[in-house]
């Protein structure tokens, strides 16, 4: 007779009572009515740290909902099969307690919430080089204590140190690296420059992000222009690039601020993975690559449109800009049915079916931003209303938990700042609060601001509206 041997990955709870455990994180399903008995173990070895026992290993626990498991573990079972390599020598930045628990929250948590349906390779080669690059395990570690902080809920203030302790060391060590350099740039100064700017924006630092943006251009820039010959085969500087392509475009799509999007030395990469693409959706950033120009375009249109109202009622460049407009217009009701690749749908599963809505919301959303920014149409207009209710469509076709929800806070918001009906709203209010369960900061402040926004009864829109008050959110 075979006899079954219990799974040793399973919550503490599950192993205690020898029951199956689906492993579903921050809580498996039979925990979920007493979620704080919902432990998950990780022992990570550091340098010169001696392997703990069982009983002792690190453990993380949250007050979550659960979401699918298969998005969340293969980040895991990556750091875990490094940690069973007895020659790879662990950064000693992971050699205390606190470290090694952040590390274990940023693997099973925080990467699955940042990059929900990234390529695994992508997400394994950034923990694996975060082992041997101290400023970018501390960008990481500062990530996974923000987000756990978040996630539990937990405002005190040794938590806030010890996020602004890894903060911190991110940066020192990030700036000698980069003086002490006297040849090329390593990809990891790039990835950590970018981990600091994401973790500006979901900590809800506006006053710096811009700062890091900044420099997350200039280092993309000079290192793209001393790799030209490498970045071409290399899927994961091709998910760099992406991650800054969503991080600055968003950024210029969000507010009363014009962002400039790149220099040509890093918009080459860009323009031959599009010329690479066949239409598909991407997995970094939820929408095709295709779409990108368009998105650029969108945003430079607008910026224009401000100019000429801001300045004197040029005809002339009115009329221009709203002939450009209708022609972008029609390329983008054109990219409404791009699709994942085989390739994707195989490794995500119900995750890939979903990109394809997270696509349409963009695609959605851009029309809209085009219709009421752009073109200045009112919003009772036929046009506008049929791009609320396809962004609506979309986001009510992806599951309420379902971590693609992370990928479309700028179609959420935009489309929460053009309606009135209370059914809208609830629907907007329901996703942005399921996100923000799931600890994301960047749907707590655009919740927030989204409440504001509702509460003022203004005839401004909303871009307009948080740029009198002084106040600048970024739908990353």
């Amino acid at each position: 007779m075979q006899v079954s041997q219990r799974r040793r990955d399973g919550c503490t709870e599950c192993r205690r009572k020898k029951v199956k455990c689906d492993l579903l994180k921050p809580v498996c399903t039979r925990c979920q009515r007493y979620p704080k008995g919902c432990i998950y173990n990780l022992s990570v070895v550091g340098q010169g740290v001696e392997p703990r026992p069982a009983r002792q290993q690190l453990s993380a626990s949250g007050t979550g909902v659960a979401v699918g498991r298969q998005d969340q573990l293969s980040i895991l079972q990556s750091l875990e099969a490094l940690a069973n390599q007895p020659s790879l020598h662990f950064s000693p930045a992971l050699s205390s307690e606190q470290s090694r628990f952040f590390m274990h929250i940023f693997a099973t948590e925080t990467a699955p919430r940042l990059f929900p349906a990234a390529p695994d390779l992508f997400l394994q080669r950034m923990i694996s080089a975060s082992l041997q690059t101290p400023h970018l395990l501390y960008a990481l570690l500062a990530a996974a204590c923000s987000h756990h902080s978040r996630l539990v809920q937990d405002a005190s203030p040794s938590s806030k140190i010890a996020c602004l302790k890894f903060t911190n060391l991110a940066i020192s060590s990030l700036r000698s690296t980069i003086s002490e350099s006297s040849r090329r740039l390593p990809t990891e100064t790039v990835a950590t420059a970018m981990a600091l700017c994401t973790n500006d924006v979901c900590n809800g630092n506006m006053h710096v992000w811009r700062t890091h943006l900044s420099g997350v251009r200039q280092l993309l820039n000079a290192f793209l222009a001393q790799e030209r010959s490498r970045w071409v085969q290399d899927s994961y500087i091709h998910s760099l690039v992406k991650w800054f392509t969503t991080l600055n475009l968003i950024a210029s799509l969000s507010g009363q601020s014009h962002t400039s999007f790149t220099s040509e030395a890093a918009q080459e990469p860009l323009n031959e993975l599009l010329g690479q693409s066949s239409g598909y959706i991407d997995e970094v950033c939820g929408y095709s690559l295709e779409l990108v120009p368009c998105l650029t375009q969108v945003s430079h249109l607008i910026h224009q449109q401000r100019m000429t109202g801001s300045t004197a009622n040029d005809m002339p460049q009115d009329a221009l800009i709203l002939q450009q407009s209708e022609l972008l217009e029609n390329e983008l009701f054109l990219l409404l049915d791009s699709t994942v690749s085989d390739i994707t749908m195989k490794s995500k599963g119900e995750l890939a079916l979903e990109l394809e809505h997270t696509h349409r919301a963009f695609v959605h959303t851009a029309l809209l931003h085009l219709h009421r920014r752009v073109q200045k149409l009112p919003i009772s207009h036929p046009k506008v209303r049929a791009d609320i209710a396809g962004i609506i469509r979309a986001i009510q076709d992806i599951r309420p938990f379902s971590a693609a929800n992370i990928l479309i806070l700028w179609p959420v918001f935009s489309a929460g700042c053009e309606i009135d009906t209370s059914s809208e709203r609830c629907i907007i209010q329901g996703r942005m609060a399921n996100m923000q369960s799931l600890g994301m900061g960047n749907f707590t402040r655009a919740r927030e601001l989204l409440n504001l926004f509702w509460a003022s009864g203004t005839a401004l829109q909303w871009d307009a509206f948080f740029a009198q008050l002084g106040l600048e959110l970024v739908l990353f």
